[in-house]
């Protein structure tokens, strides 16, 4: 379940800036992944686009 924790860390980097700009690249790195899988993964475990997700 380590891939949880590193999804949920590049959680936290997205509610720690939403403020701000977000970078996808930063948040995959965290989740260390590429952006691609990263967002594809994200979409699957929550159920809506990373960019809704942010967005909204």
């Amino acid at each position: 379940m380590e891939w949880l924790k590193k999804l949920g860390a590049a959680i936290d980097y997205i509610e720690d800036n939403l403020d701000k700009e977000i970078s996808y690249d930063e948040a995959a790195r965290i989740a260390c992944c590429s952006p691609y899988y990263f967002q594809r993964i994200f979409s699957y475990v929550s159920g809506m686009s990373l960019s809704e997700y942010i967005c909204c």
